[in-house]
């Protein structure tokens, strides 16, 4: 009877010791994906500003007035004026 007392005693230590060590394996486990986690959090806001960013100079970009700067600067291309066109009518009776 005392040895399957001491089986039984060493088989619930060993459990102990072996949950002890999941346990402590778990709690690292979770302390590195809290920290990913977080560097995530912060990696998803640079990206988020990053993009208003391209966002906004995609709109400035493809202005009007953007796109006629460049033509000017890059190609020499000139803005002509508007030429008044006056139509006389003679109106004979």
């Amino acid at each position: 009877m005392n040895f399957f007392k001491a089986i039984f005693l060493g088989t619930q230590l060993f459990f102990i010791c072996f949950l002890g060590l999941e346990k402590i394996k778990l709690s690292f486990e979770i302390r590195k994906l809290n920290f990913n986690q977080e560097n995530l959090k912060i990696e998803f806001e640079n990206f988020k500003d990053i993009n208003l960013k391209l966002i906004t100079q995609l709109h400035t970009d493809i202005s009007p007035a953007m796109i006629e700067r460049k033509a000017k600067k890059t190609l020499g291309m000139v803005k002509k004026t508007s030429k008044k066109i006056i139509i006389h009518i003679n109106e004979k009776d």
